[in-house]
């Protein structure tokens, strides 16, 4: 091969290389601002509210919900909304506990190397579970 078929070859490798950062670093910025905040970036009264916007918003999309209809679907979500956060609390302790079960479960089958790894993996998802939860409260 020639020196200049090397020099564009390595200049298209290059432009696509570009390309492939642009493009994926403009669809992250991009689908970044479409998606509701985190619960564990943000206080539990403002995710919940982010929550109910976004049901309410696809109600009215899909269904045709007029803004009397709106009214009418907030006070239900109102009405409910203590028993559902009461039902999860209940449920939450046996989810937990069905988790920790499977964690002890998958740990007996690993090597003493990967318990450690498998023990660090679970100690960060538990640090954000918990960051989540204060955020929440």
């Amino acid at each position: 091969m020639t020196k200049s078929r090397w020099v564009a070859t390595g200049l298209l490798s290059l432009a696509f290389a570009l390309g492939g950062l642009v493009g994926g670093t403009a669809t992250m910025l991009a689908d970044k601002d479409s998606r509701p905040p985190r619960p564990g970036k943000t206080n539990r009264a403002a995710f919940k509210a982010q929550m109910r916007l976004d049901y309410i918003e696809r109600l009215r999309t899909d269904v045709g919900l007029s803004p009397a209809d709106e009214q009418a679907v907030n006070e239900v979500l109102d009405r409910h909304d203590p028993i559902m956060d009461s039902l999860w609390r209940s449920v939450r302790t046996q989810f937990d506990a069905e988790r920790e079960a499977v964690r002890r479960d998958i740990r007996v089958r690993l090597s003493a190397d990967q318990q450690r790894k498998y023990d660090a993996f679970n100690a960060r998802r538990d640090s954000l579970h918990r960051a989540r939860d204060e955020a929440r409260d």
